[in-house]
């Protein structure tokens, strides 16, 4: 029974490491998404529309949001990672109307890079949301 376990345990552990480090990695990317989407939301907000009508709204100022989105789950994420389109246009009831979209961007190494069902050391999540301008 010893030699069985000692056998079966690297390999138990192995797999439970993998599980971990790919539920951390789902986690993150669960949290990119939802903090591209409080971007778009601000965003698409009258007071932040980009342009010589609004001159205090900034791209910063979005990026700034999404940032300090991700710092609450201590994910810290680089402005020129994050996009933002106050022009993208989507489709609507056969109608087509302007959206901001927002990507993010975020690279981070695996915890267990040496695991044999995730060979590779790093990996590159996104999220993107796109929300109907409101102005």
């Amino acid at each position: 029974m010893i030699v069985e376990l000692a056998l079966a345990l690297p390999l138990l552990v192995v797999l439970l490491l993998t599980i971990v480090d790919l539920g951390l990695v789902v986690r993150e990317h669960q949290l990119l998404q939802n903090s591209a989407r409080e971007g778009a939301h601000f965003s698409a907000l009258p007071m932040n529309q980009l342009g010589p009508l609004n001159p205090n709204a900034t791209e910063n100022d979005i990026k700034q949001r999404v940032i300090e989105y991700c710092a609450l789950e201590n994910i810290v994420v680089m402005p020129e990672n994050i996009t933002v389109d106050q022009q993208h246009p989507i489709v609507v009831g056969g109608l087509t109307v302007v959206a901001s979209e927002v990507t993010v961007a975020y690279s981070r190494q695996l915890l267990f890079a040496g695991a044999p069902f995730l060979s590779f050391g790093d990996v590159t999540l996104s999220g993107t949301a796109v929300f109907r301008n409101f102005y």
